[in-house]
């Protein structure tokens, strides 16, 4: 019998849509996506700890440490 197996790189997860520069991520301290990608490309940052200690973002209430984490993928 023969198994299949779901390469690495596919995933299940729906195609989300692109957050504009001025889209609101972190509503707790009002920091943008644009904020947050102007931090991770300028400080070269790849983690959501450094995206926190940059920009604040995260620091709050953290419902949007999913959002942030995406950024950092993209």
């Amino acid at each position: 019998m023969a198994t299949v197996t779901q390469s690495p790189t596919a995933t299940n997860l729906p195609i989300l849509p692109v957050l504009a520069d001025e889209r609101v991520v972190c509503h707790c301290l009002s920091v943008t996506a644009g904020d947050i990608r102007l931090a991770i490309e300028v400080g070269e940052i790849d983690s959501l700890r450094a995206v926190m200690s940059e920009t604040r973002a995260g620091t709050g209430c953290t419902g949007c440490h999913s959002v942030i984490r995406r950024l950092l993928e993209d």
